[in-house]
């Protein structure tokens, strides 16, 4: 299938066309999003505190049955390693790839991100 290109200087908006016309099922940037609920935990407000620091930040819901998500992306990789620290092994923590939930995002997925720790 042929890509559209315009010639000029809007190669951004040729880009988000082509994007449009010729949709892709391959994400162009890796993004992990972690989402929790309330949990009695000291580490509670800490997560909250962490997660929304995160641009993305967004929180539904309210008392009990609130929800917090906040996407990350290799260059946070350090916000999200302490964010899922505090949160990993509670019953309401989600890990969604490129915001859908896919199998083993805790195991495989998750664990991926650490290798841009690596410095």
């Amino acid at each position: 299938m042929a890509e559209f290109k315009t010639s000029g200087p809007d190669e951004a908006g040729s880009e988000k066309l082509d994007t449009i016309l010729h949709p892709s099922t391959r994400a162009k940037h890796f993004k992990i999003t972690l989402e929790f609920g309330y949990k009695p935990s000291p580490n509670y407000e800490k997560a909250v505190d962490l997660a929304r620091r995160n641009p993305s930040y967004t929180e539904k819901g309210d008392g009990e049955w609130v929800r917090h998500s906040a996407t990350y992306t290799s260059k946070e990789v350090e916000e999200l390693f302490t964010l899922f620290n505090l949160i990993h092994d509670w019953d309401a923590t989600e890990v969604l790839v490129n915001h859908k939930k896919i199998p083993y995002g805790h195991q495989l997925w998750l664990p991926l991100m650490w290798f841009a720790r690596i410095k």
